[in-house]
């Protein structure tokens, strides 16, 4: 019996069913996502060209090529004004280019010492800590002048006309003069009327055409064969005018248009290119340098003016800059 119990037992635990075991699946742990926080873009600097009230000036198209050129590749918003905006004065305000002396840079500049200032203008300013000073002299551009025009006319008939009351007008016109002398001296012409060479005309300020053209014929009773013009005389109806008198033309401002055929060459301050120079300092904070405006003659019209001329006007340069020959007062 008791053997029968055992076997019995034995055969009830190979036919029992095993209990289920228990699985436990884990739960995955997501990683938290991650929080991007956007960084502001800072603003760019600003940087002001103020061009004056004066009328368009002669600096303006080279002064604007270049800060429309370099002010974006530094990261500069460039605006353009003829008055400096002192109400309106940006925070980011880094640079300001003045073309005219007639603003109180100096007071400017020491009132808000954070900003760089430029004085390109024919001036005595003196330079401090945010204050930059490029000299570029008006008489050194007429002397220029007026040498070419003399060196380039036949029989030494060159003439200016510059306008009256300003308050360099004397010696603008001695600066023409002396240009023309310094190339031939005592400028005598072979054929009648016989005078001597350079002539000076004045024209009334703001004249018109009309007023050009009046100022003109008084001139051209010596037959003036090159004229100087300055920007302020190159109105279409006076350049017209002196084109049905096949006149060359010398100015210290670009050819408009329609005038390329009496062209002979612009003879300008090359300030562009000092600023240039200083530009890097500028941007870095670090003003206050004085230098004086080179000279350049541009807008050349080769089939007026030959190679070998060009040359001889480009030559006298250096001396000009340096003040080695000085417009007012010939050597």
């Amino acid at each position: 019996m008791l053997l029968a119990i055992i076997v019995l037992l034995v055969l009830a635990g190979c036919f029992a069913k095993p209990s289920p075991t228990a699985v436990i699946k884990a739960t995955p742990t997501l990683a938290p996502e991650a929080v991007f926080t956007p960084t502001s873009t800072p603003e760019p600097a600003v940087a002001w060209l103020i061009t004056g009230t004066g009328g368009e000036n002669p600096l303006s198209s080279e002064i604007s090529a270049f800060l429309n050129e370099r002010a974006p590749i530094d990261g500069f918003t460039l605006e353009v004004m003829e008055t400096f905006n002192q109400g309106g004065v940006p925070g980011d305000l880094q640079i300001a280019v003045f073309l005219s002396p007639d603003e109180d840079a100096a007071s400017l500049a020491s009132n808000l010492p954070d900003t760089e200032f430029v004085v390109i203008a024919d001036t005595d300013l003196a330079p401090a800590d945010n204050l930059s000073v490029i000299y570029a002299s008006e008489n050194q551009v007429v002397f220029l002048a007026g040498y070419l025009a003399t060196l380039n006319a036949p029989d030494f008939r060159s003439g200016a006309l510059l306008v009256d009351g300003a308050a360099n007008t004397t010696q603008l016109q001695d600066s023409f003069l002396n240009g023309g002398r310094y190339f031939c001296g005592r400028c005598a012409p072979v054929f009648a009327p016989i005078v001597l060479f350079p002539q000076v005309g004045l024209v009334p300020a703001g004249a018109d055409e009309a007023g050009w053209q009046t100022a003109f014929d008084a001139l051209h009773q010596n037959d003036i064969e090159l004229l100087y013009v300055p920007q302020e005389g190159l109105q279409p109806d006076f350049l017209a005018y002196l084109a049905g008198k096949n006149i060359g033309i010398v100015s210290n401002a670009p050819p408009p248009a329609g005038s390329e055929a009496i062209w002979v060459a612009t003879v300008q301050s090359d300030s562009a290119t000092a600023l240039a120079s200083i530009w890097p300092a500028l941007t870095a904070g670090e003003g206050g340098k004085a230098l004086q405006s080179g000279l350049a003659l541009s807008h050349v019209n080769n089939a007026n003016l030959s190679p070998g001329r060009q040359q001889l006007a480009e030559r006298i340069i250096p001396d000009l800059v340096s003040g080695i020959i000085s417009p007012l007062s010939v050597p």
